[in-house]
Formats: structure tokens, sequence, C-alpha cells
């Protein structure tokens, strides 16, 4: 199997889609506006800040819950919207964004099997660019949620694979597991960047089970793509893993502390069910409600029906592909080889059933599902090919069902504003004596984003997340935030939402403190609402 044609003219088209399609990728983020999303200003620029500058045991919860999520994805993108003027920033994020497209390219280049090279390099381009446009894709472009990031490690996993399948299933072992352990590397770094991306590694790995080839061959490229797993978890996630097993004794803290029971937690998953099904018959045909209700599975509207599509059109011709085989029926001409590889089929459409399963058994969250999104034109033209039809006929099928798609579709917002000189921008006004200053925390918005902002020698801690209230009960880290307040000596400041003062002077009223709520000043940003600095007084005579 080619990932790129041999003969010249092809070869040439298909070096100019990988070259040319992520800048122009990127320039059409930069149409899009630049990212003001609820995360970003919570979580994704200050991790990055705190990484890097020293301050994770220096302010406590300022990213809410996220504060203990790893901060690794956010490294790249902190630094170059922090040391290029935003516009160049987002032209560069985008265009690595849009290394998918050329990812999406080689993988349909390689299992195709229609027409002829030039023909095959200008539909598996086709498919390449619809893997960029799907309702939430489209939507992430230029974003800090990273989906369309680690969507990297799943699509060059399957590059790897697809490229690799001949010497995988009749090849010598060593090099076969040698590249299902590569394939299984890049997987496993995505897992550990951002631990959702688990339900793609356990759907790769599980997906050589249907390999066309013989059941030991079958579980060494299983056990040895899990090897890979597990060493691009280690290599990417092991270090955050490790640090919060010495500071709270829970690797994924404070997730799964049902299992782990961290003193510094409550004895919970931690598990957003915000986004679940109402009920088990729902769960089970949830592609027939949520594309229609996009607020089931997210945060913003959006449309897209490839994961309804595949839902339908696959099952179907899987049994009628099964039942062809039952009954003995010779190969012919509508067979999946007669779109796409036999054994690049059965392998990707295994891989995303079990991926989708596991999404709605764990997640049921949209984004977590876009790299399965842009792999859904591809394996709609697979799920095509199984049809016991003419070749001709599965083809306009494919045709049809991509058009509908790609025609329907509508992209997520989740929140642009104009471009800025820089990405961040936030006027905090002088603060006397940084030195002896502590920042409180309170509300349950996104405003971390402007600590950076701040002299850089004051502690924030958060008093109110959505993670610790000062009356939290069964959540040992409550103690270790009213330690770390009690024990300050100097002068307290109260940072909020507007709206969200009220709410903040009744949390620090809780640890004895009142925020002067006639005595504040605001902190303009570009990212959202107007934030509140409110002086902080100490009360006599409290007892915790």
């Amino acid at each position: 199997m080619t990932l790129l044609p041999t003969a010249r003219r092809p070869r040439t088209a298909a070096l100019a889609f990988l070259l040319l399609a992520p800048p122009l990728y990127g320039l059409l983020g930069l149409a899009l506006g630049m990212d003001a999303n609820w995360d970003l200003r919570n979580y994704h620029w200050y991790n990055a800040y705190a990484l890097l500058t020293g301050r994770l045991g220096m302010d406590m919860l300022p990213a809410q819950m996220p504060s203990f999520y790893n901060p690794l994805l956010d490294v790249p993108f902190y630094l170059l919207a922090s040391h290029l003027p935003a516009r160049a920033a987002g032209f560069v994020w985008g265009t690595l964004h849009g290394l998918n497209l050329a990812l999406a390219f080689l993988l349909a280049h390689a299992t195709l099997r229609v027409g002829g090279a030039g023909q095959r390099v200008a539909l598996a381009a086709l498919l390449a660019v619809m893997a960029g446009f799907g309702g939430g894709t489209l939507g992430l472009l230029g974003t800090t949620f990273h989906d369309n990031m680690v969507s990297l490690g799943v699509l060059g996993a399957l590059v790897v694979v697809a490229g690799s399948l001949p010497r995988l299933i009749d090849g010598p072992a060593p090099g076969a597991f040698a590249r299902v352990a590569a394939a299984g590397l890049m997987a496993g770094a995505a897992m550990g960047m951002k631990n959702p991306t688990v339900i793609y590694a356990v759907g790769l790995c599980l997906a050589f089970l249907a390999l066309p080839a013989r059941p030991w061959r079958r579980l060494w490229l299983s056990f040895f793509f899990g090897v890979g797993v597990l060493g691009g978890l280690a290599l990417c996630g092991g270090f955050w893993m490790a640090n919060l097993w010495v500071e709270y004794g829970n690797p994924v803290f404070p997730h799964m502390n049902q299992i782990f029971k961290s003193p510094f937690a409550a004895l919970s998953g931690y598990v957003n069910v915000s986004f679940f099904p109402d009920s088990r018959l729902e769960r089970l045909f949830f592609p027939l409600a949520f594309p229609f209700a996009p607020l089931k599975v997210g945060e913003v509207p959006f449309l897209d029906l490839r994961v309804l599509v595949l839902f339908l059109l696959v099952p179907v011709a899987a049994a009628l592909a099964l039942l062809g085989r039952a009954f003995h029926r010779p190969p012919s001409s509508g067979t999946a080889a007669g779109l796409t590889d036999t054994a690049a089929t059965r392998y990707l459409l295994t891989a995303m059933a079990v991926t989708y399963a596991l999404w709605v058994g764990m997640f049921c969250i949209y984004r977590y599902l876009v790299p399965l999104e842009m792999l859904a034109p591809l394996a709609i033209v697979m799920a095509a090919g199984l049809l016991p039809v003419p070749r001709r006929a599965a083809l306009v099928l494919a045709a049809l069902l991509l058009l509908l798609v790609q025609a329907t579709a509508r992209p997520a917002d989740w929140g642009r504003v104009p471009w800025s000189d820089r990405w961040v921008e936030a006027a905090v006004p002088p603060i006397e004596d940084p030195d002896g200053t502590m920042v409180l925390m309170a509300g349950y918005w996104a405003i971390s984003h402007v600590i950076p902002a701040f002299p850089p020698r004051i502690p924030f801690v958060r008093i109110q997340s959505n993670f610790l209230q000062p009356d939290s009960v069964g959540n040992g880290y409550l103690a270790l935030m009213q330690d770390k307040v009690a024990a300050h000596r100097g002068r307290f400041l109260m940072l909020s939402t507007i709206p969200d003062t009220p709410g903040a002077a009744k949390a620090a009223a809780l640890l004895g403190l009142r925020v002067a709520q006639d005595n504040c000043r605001v902190i303009p940003n570009n990212l959202g609402e107007p934030l509140n600095l409110c002086a902080v007084q100490r009360m006599e005579n409290h007892k915790r």
C-alpha cells in the first residue's frame, strides 16, 4: 500500500496538496476570528503560564478543577500567542490544525481502490478537505480545545497502520510489531496529553483483532500496539501523573477518586454527566437524536450528520457483507475491495465502532468525537463499498451521502472576538505592595487568563469553584486552602466577574473576610466581560 502515487503528475499533485492544505486552512482560521472560548479563559492560558513560570505550587485552584489537567498541550499555544502578534500566532496554530487534512489525505490515498492514479489523488483530496469541514472540526479551527490537536496522534497512527497493512498481516514479525508499536506511541501520546483520547487508543488497539490475519498474529499486533500506547502515555502524560500521585495520591486527580481515595477530593469519579442521555434507549440510539438537538452533546449549537449516516449505514453494510460471506458468494465489483482496501476497511470501521461505543458510554461530549468526524467521509466510502451493489452504484451512493453531510454541516462557535494585537490583553490597575498581597478568586466564571498581567510575586487562591466551595464537606483540599489563606499576613484582594461579586463576598465571609464591594476597580480585558478587583478586610473574632 502506498501513501503517495508513483507516477510523476499524480505525485506532484499529491505533494502540492500536502504542502498547501495546512497553511490554507490556517488562513481560513484567521477569517473565522480570534478564539475566546470559555476553556481558554479558564485554564488553557493559565495552565501553560503556571507550568513555564513555576507557579504550580504557588497558586491554588485558579483555573478551578482543570487546574489539575496536564498542561503540556497548552504550552505550544501559549508560547506562540505570548511571543507573536495574535494574527501570526493564529495562522501558525490554524496551520498546525491543518495537518489533519494532510494526514487524512495520506490515509485516504493509502486505502482507496478506485480510478487511476490521478483520480485517486483527487478523491483523497476531496475526502481530506471534508475532514476539515465538519460541524465540530471547522468550529474548532484555531481554538485551544485541542481535540483537533490530539487528532494528529490518532490520524498519524492510522496512517502508519494503513500504509503497512500487507507487512502487518503477512510480513516479518519484528518489523510488523515495531510498526504497530510506533503507531501506538502516537495514539498513547495523544492520550497522555488529553485523557479522553483513551477511546481512540482502545479502539485502534482492538481493531487489529478484525484484520484478515492469523489469530495469534492479530493478538500480537494488538499487544504491541498497546505497548506503544503505554509508552506514549508515559512520554507525554507520565510526568504529570507522577506529579498528581506525589501531591494527591491519585495519578488522574481528581477523577476516579472513588478508586484512588485521595483525601484531597470527595470520593467521586468527577464525571461530567450533564451530557449523558436521559435513558438507556436514548443512549442506544443516540445518533438519531443529538444531531438535531446539539446541546445534548455540547455547549453551543452545530449540525453534522456524519455520525448519524455511519450509525445507519455501517451496520447494514456489514451485515450484508457477512451474509454474502455466509452464503459463499464470490467477491464482486460491489464488495469493499471495489472501493477501498479490504483489510483497511475492516480495521478502520471496527476501530471507529469501538471508539463510538466507548464515547457514548463514557462521555457523550461531541468535541471528543471530532477525530471520528474527520474520519467519517472515508468511512462512508468504505461502508458504501461493502454493500452488495454494483461498484458504480456504491460510488453514487457514497457521493450522495457525502454531499448530504457536507451541504447540511453547520459549524459550532464556542466564542470568537475580533483580532487584537495580542491574544490576551488585560489592564490590571497598579497594586500597592505586591509582595505582601494575596488575590482571592471566587465565582464560577472563567477569569484566570488575566493572572499573567498581574505582578508575578502575587499568589492567587480560588476559594470558590466548580471543584471546591468554602463550605464543602468531604473534600480535604478545603483544609489546604483555608490554611494558605489563614497563614497570609498581608493584604487581600478579591477577583471575580462583576455579577459574581456579591457571591464572592458571601464565600469570603465563610473564611472570616469581608469584601468591600464599594471599593472595587475594573479590569478590562479583550476576551470577555470586565472583571472586578475589590479590597478585602479581615473580620474580627472570626472562628474557622
